[in-house]
């Protein structure tokens, strides 16, 4: 993106100077959010230091729909998701579904990386990324499978954001979007459906001043990994049509400082989307997209379904 970011906490306080009524639930999400954010930046050092990246992009795969970490093996994930949960764990230890088995989250995702053993926390991490069923492993360490599921998301995410992060070119486009090779409306790194999408600003050519495209490509958002992709605007990221009529576009009638709801007319799926056009700063997408939930609220009164299902999303 571009200068003149918000972290987590300038994105929820510019969002409750507008919609005060969002409060409590984005201060209670506040916390786990920041900490989060901080832990990416902490583990994209670690990993950039021990050398580790992304799989380089194989274009057959890429024009195939194969995301990169498809059926990728993920030994020794267990070390940071190690350190994030010692970081998490504490902040979510008063979530009414998350307290009763936080005995055993804590003794499952905190107990020590033994190297050259298998770890249960590498085959969750490749089961979440694979969309396979966690059951196994949450009787295993006696969690409800639900509630292991929901830790995991945020316990993963930070590692897989710093992945993302050290694997980007210093200039230029993510090889994910380098001639277009990504098509898809789901995660080029980890398969997941995007929570929020973007438009961007107009860009000054840094060889020629005066010269400036125009800005508004679409782009889409993962947040469990942070990867950001080119999509089409007129085509649906769920059914993949693309035709006149398809998506519609759903706002406030006052100002709406870019925040707007895309909607397909087909199968009635739909993806929180911000203009940056419309924006002084660049919020947090992971922290905006909560704080756009008076639009899912819209939404769900109109019977659509949320492209990607969240905790704050399903009514």
């Amino acid at each position: 993106m571009a200068a003149n970011c918000q972290n987590v906490a300038e994105t929820v306080q510019d969002v409750l100077a507008r919609r005060p009524v969002l409060e409590p639930v984005l201060r209670a999400f506040e916390p786990l959010l920041s900490a989060g954010e901080s832990m990416t930046v902490a583990l994209s050092q670690t990993l950039r230091d021990a050398g580790l990246h992304l799989p380089a992009l194989e274009g057959e795969r890429a024009r195939q729909g194969v995301s990169l970490l498809a059926g990728v093996a993920l030994p020794g994930i267990a070390a940071p998701m190690r350190d994030v949960a010692g970081v998490l764990l504490p902040l979510m230890g008063g979530m009414q579904a998350v307290a009763p088995h936080m005995e055993a989250l804590q003794a499952f995702f905190l107990c020590p990386v033994e190297p050259g053993r298998e770890d249960a926390r590498d085959a969750l991490a490749e089961a979440m990324l694979a969309g396979r069923s966690a059951d196994a492993i949450a009787e295993a360490c006696g969690v409800d499978a639900d509630v292991l599921t929901f830790v995991t998301g945020f316990v993963l995410s930070p590692v897989l954001h710093a992945l993302v992060a050290v694997s980007m070119p210093e200039s230029g486009e993510a090889p994910w979007d380098e001639g277009g090779a990504w098509q898809e409306g789901y995660c080029p790194v980890c398969g997941a459906f995007p929570t929020i999408g973007w438009l961007d600003r107009p860009m000054l050519d840094e060889k020629n001043a005066y010269l400036a495209g125009g800005g508004g490509k679409k782009h889409l958002h993962c947040s469990m990994c942070g990867a950001d992709w080119k999509f089409l605007r007129g085509a649906c990221p769920s059914c993949g049509k693309d035709a006149s009529g398809t998506m519609e576009i759903l706002r406030e009638s006052e100002a709406a400082h870019g925040e707007r709801l895309d909607w397909c007319t087909r199968c009635k799926s739909y993806c929180p989307t911000v203009d940056l056009r419309e924006r002084e700063a660049v919020p947090n997408l992971d922290a905006l997209a909560l704080g756009m939930m008076h639009l899912d609220m819209v939404a769900a009164r109109r019977q659509l379904r949320p492209l990607r299902p969240s905790f704050w999303n399903v009514y």
